[in-house]
Parts: structure tokens; sequence; C-alpha cells
């Protein structure tokens, strides 16, 4: 049974092997190989396809968006919440600058599907991104705060602000939850989407082009859900009754589909 099955297979890779010969597909399976970089929406991305046949094309990338756009709010010290000692209301006066910072490293799988092959480079992508969930990183810092907290814990235990309740703490408010203010002052955390996104776009030019380097353009949208914020080693509830609106929570609205453009520069190394 086992030498028939084999004979079977050697057969039937015979058969696929004259086929290929016969129809001299420049883009059959694995005969083509190319790389590329581009940039756009993403950032800064290379990657590596193979032909599959010349209806079809599959790539591994690797996208970098380096911290370059950035965004301010500024939060009043009544925005920032009070913190109870000993039955007294402690509140801050002074403002805290928060940035926002776009920023994050992904890896993705996608296929290109030409159903025009023979007459343009007319594609339709489908895959989809993994990785680089945390969208937007958020940074601050009061001293009026840090000074507050290292006053009453030479009174108290040095882990007495650490054990507050997180609505407890001082803190900045975006949407329906309290990013902390740590015993350092300081207030890190973002907004993070989903770790696996599905991705669709279409465009023109060929992952791999048929002379050495080519051109292509795409257009797309990664669909990553609503952003949720998170506080670095904190585990967030929501902490808010409503939504707070202000101009980082405003990106949040907007983000649920990533737009995607990019142009990019491709070259066929077989």
């Amino acid at each position: 049974m086992r030498k028939l099955l084999l004979a079977c297979g050697m057969m039937l890779l015979g058969l696929t092997g004259v086929s290929a010969q016969k129809s001299g597909d420049f883009y059959g399976v694995g005969k083509r190989i190319g790389v590329g970089v581009g940039v756009g929406t993403e950032g800064i991305g290379l990657d590596a396809s193979v032909s599959l046949t010349k209806w079809c094309s599959a790539r591994v990338g690797l996208n970098i968006m380096p911290k370059v756009l950035k965004i301010t709010q500024d939060f009043d010290g009544g925005e920032l919440g009070t913190v109870d000692y000993r039955g007294q209301t402690i509140s801050l006066t002074q403002p805290i600058e928060a940035e926002a910072s776009f920023s994050r490293t992904y890896v993705d799988v996608k296929f290109d599907l030409y159903p025009f092959a023979n007459a343009s480079s007319f594609f339709i992508c489908a895959g989809f991104s993994f990785g680089g969930n945390k969208l937007i990183k958020i940074k601050g810092h009061s001293d009026e705060a840090q000074g507050i907290i290292e006053s009453i814990q030479t009174v108290e235990s040095n882990d007495w602000y650490q054990n507050l309740p997180d609505d407890e703490k001082f803190g900045i408010d975006i949407d329906e939850y309290r990013i902390p203010i740590n015993d350092n002052g300081d207030v890190t955390g973002g907004m993070k989407v989903s770790g696996f996104r599905p991705y669709l776009g279409l465009g023109f030019g060929r992952l791999i082009p048929k002379n050495r380097i080519g051109f292509r353009f795409e257009l797309g949208a990664q669909f990553q859900g609503k952003p949720k914020i998170y506080a670095d080693g904190v585990d967030l509830d929501k902490t808010l009754d409503e939504e707070v609106k202000n101009d980082i929570s405003d990106i949040m609205d907007y983000l649920k589909v990533y737009p995607v453009i990019k142009f990019s520069l491709r070259g066929r190394i077989l």
C-alpha cells in the first residue's frame, strides 16, 4: 500500500512538473521572489514576496511606525481627581501636559489577487496584521502630585499611595477610564487595539515586477476595533459613568478602522 501511494505521489509530482514546464508560467509557484520597501500611513514597510500563480502572490512584511506624530493635551489641576487623606480631600492646582505619540511595529501576511493579470496590474489584497497592539502611547508628569505623595508617604508607609484604588488616585480621564498618576508623579499608558487585525485593500502594481524594478500604490483598511485605554502595570476597569471627551479621546472614535495608504518600490531578485 505504501509503495502504491508513493508511486502515485511521484506520478502527480511528475505531471505537475511537466505541466508547469509546458505552461511556461512566468509567475509559477515559487518561481519568482521579490522584495519591497514602502512608506505610508503604516510607517516604513519592508517585505518579501513569492509568486503562487500569475493571478496571485503572497508576502510577509514588517511595518515600523517611528515616533514622529505627536499631539499634546492639557489637563487642568481640577480635572486630575482628588486623594482623601485622614478626612482631608487633597486636589491639584497645577495642570499636566500629556503627550500622545503614534509608534508601533508589527508584522503582516497578505495575498494579492490580480483579476486581470493578462491586461492590468490592478490587484485586490486580503490578509491580516498581528503584533503592535499598542497604537498610541501617552505620557505626562506632575511635580505637584509627586511632592504631595512623597510628603504623605514620609508619614505613612512607602506603598500607601500604591494601595489606593485607581479611582481614588490622581489621574487623567480619557473616555471612560482614568490613567492614574503613579507615586513618581508620572502618567504612562495609552490606547491599544486588537492584536490580530484583518485587512482589505486594492491598488496598482505587482508585488514582483516583470522587470527588475517596479512601483506600486496601495489603498486599504486595517480593521482593528475600538481602541481601549491601558495604563502601564495597571489593569484598568471603567471608572467613569460617562465618556470624557477631549482631543485624545476623540481620536478613539476614528481609529476603529485604520486607513492604509502606501507607496512602495519593488524589486525582483529571482
